[in-house]
């Protein structure tokens, strides 16, 4: 069901024993503007025709799946119907009878009876009707999206919801719109497209409008193909740690109505935001229909849940949906059932967000006391303090490709660091970068790697250039 400014659907919430505070997530937050936009004043809001000419080729082609449609049907007609349509197992022959999970702060989530049998079931391949309905309420909150029909999509992780983006909007050959040093699983699942991939230049502030607007307005007075998608990672941009302040944040969705192209916004480091402001999301601003949003929780509640949603204009979640009927048919039951119970308490999350948040600024600081401590180590790399995420970005200033160093002097010297190809399009030209991470390392050990790495630095430096030897991925 298509929902009008993501209004609840009146669906009970689950039931949830997590302990509860008087702070709330969207407080700490804050990812709407304070100003009035005036977007839908100037350009055009798409509709549903609109979006066609942004859908692939590929996408175009998907039918509905007449079993998933069915088992959306059973979801909403309640028991009083005798189904012989679904595909479903009887819950008798599921093999647990109750699960609980204790959290560090003494809560705990208890499935058992009907419930847990419900979160060992196969769902509608939208998601989790109550965790659609908790995360409508959410998104809403956190962001106040101006009205449009827009709905709500559980992904398997943020990495799942771009594969659909690019599945969804992206034909063989396309120029795609990206910064010029992105996170990797972006890439990974553009290239069997083959596209012209538009990189973008970073400064401090991350994506520069103005050289985005002065590539749009070349191509577009060449006559060439124009790109349909940006792809951007606005706070804490892995691998640079830019958060994009609220202005270009604003020049580049006004780009995008400009010259007609959607934006995805990927956010899984939103609430590893270390500075003192909380520009407004894309979705916040998006009164035209151009934002596509990916949210996740992978990155402060546990990777392995595999917690993530999109956000997107009614039009394409359907054929978004169409792709999930044939990919998986839906995430995972059980991990949407603990989704929605961490994200029901809201209080305990909000909480839990600031230590984590806490715990990730202070290993982000002692990695950069330790970098900057280190004897002579300015004088091969420079670096700046990451704003949001979790990745310290190095220019090496002697070193004109880090691959090899990476892969050969890095390793013969007990130090693990990723190399600055991990993060182009072209992972064959040089990228004199490497990326360091400071969330796993013990707190001990940053010191001494900050010192291997000023050695191995020295001794790439002073070697004669290395042909480049990385990989085609």
């Amino acid at each position: 069901m298509l929902v009008s400014c993501l209004k609840l659907n009146g669906v009970r919430p689950l039931y949830s024993v997590i302990r509860k505070s008087s702070q709330k997530v969207e407080d700490i937050l804050c990812l709407y503007g304070d100003e009035t936009y005036d977007f839908k004043d100037r350009y055009r809001v798409l509709d549903e025709k609109d979006y066609s000419r942004f859908i692939s080729q590929r996408s175009m082609k998907r039918e509905p799946a007449i079993t998933r449609s069915m088992t959306s049907l059973a979801y909403k007609i309640g028991k009083e119907m005798i189904s012989l349509a679904e595909g479903m197992p009887n819950e008798q022959i599921f093999p647990f009878d109750r699960i609980e999970i204790s959290t560090k702060t003494g809560g705990k989530i208890l499935l058992e009876g009907d419930e847990l049998d419900m979160s060992l079931q196969y769902l509608p391949s939208q998601g989790l009707p109550s965790l659609l309905s908790l995360l409508r309420e959410f998104q809403q909150d956190v962001h106040r999206p101006p009205p449009l029909e827009r709905d709500v999509l559980i992904t398997n992780g943020s990495q799942h919801g771009i594969y659909q983006c690019v599945d969804l909007l992206v034909d063989p050959g396309d120029p795609v719109i990206t910064t010029e040093f992105t996170f990797t699983g972006f890439n990974s699942a553009l290239r069997p497209y083959d596209p012209e991939i538009l990189a973008i230049p970073e400064d401090e502030d991350g994506l520069i409008p103005s050289l985005l607007e002065e590539c749009l307005s070349q191509r577009s007075a060449l006559g060439q193909r124009m790109p349909r998608l940006l792809y951007t990672i606005p706070t804490g941009n892995n691998p640079t740690g830019t958060v994009l302040p609220a202005h270009r944040r604003r020049q580049i969705y006004e780009l995008a109505c400009k010259y007609d192209f959607l934006i995805v916004e990927d956010d899984p480091y939103a609430f590893l935001n270390y500075t003192d402001t909380r520009p407004p999301s894309f979705l916040s601003m998006d009164q035209c229909g151009r934002v596509i949003r990916l949210d996740s929780v992978s990155k402060v509640v546990c990777a392995g849940l595999r917690g993530a949603w999109a956000t997107l204009p009614a039009p394409l979640l359907h054929r978004a949906e169409l792709h999930m009927q044939a990919e998986l048919l839906h995430p995972c039951t059980l991990a949407q059932v603990i989704l929605h119970r961490v994200l029901e308490a809201r209080g305990s999350l909000a909480a839990h967000v600031e230590r984590t948040r806490a715990l990730c600024r202070q290993r982000r600081d002692a990695l950069g006391a330790a970098l900057a401590g280190a004897r002579d180590l300015p004088q091969f790399a420079r670096w700046d303090t990451p704003r949001a995420g979790l990745f310290y970005w190095l220019t090496l200033h002697d070193v004109p490709d880090a691959y090899d160093m990476a892969f050969r002097t890095a390793l013969s010297h007990g130090l693990l660091v990723c190399p600055g190809q991990a993060f182009t399009f072209a992972t064959r030209a040089p990228a004199p970068h490497v990326r360091l991470t400071f969330t796993r390392a013990p707190l001990a050990a940053l010191r001494g790697a900050a010192e291997r790495l000023r050695d191995v630095l020295r001794a790439e430096s002073a070697r004669p250039p290395r042909r480049l030897r990385a990989t085609d991925g």
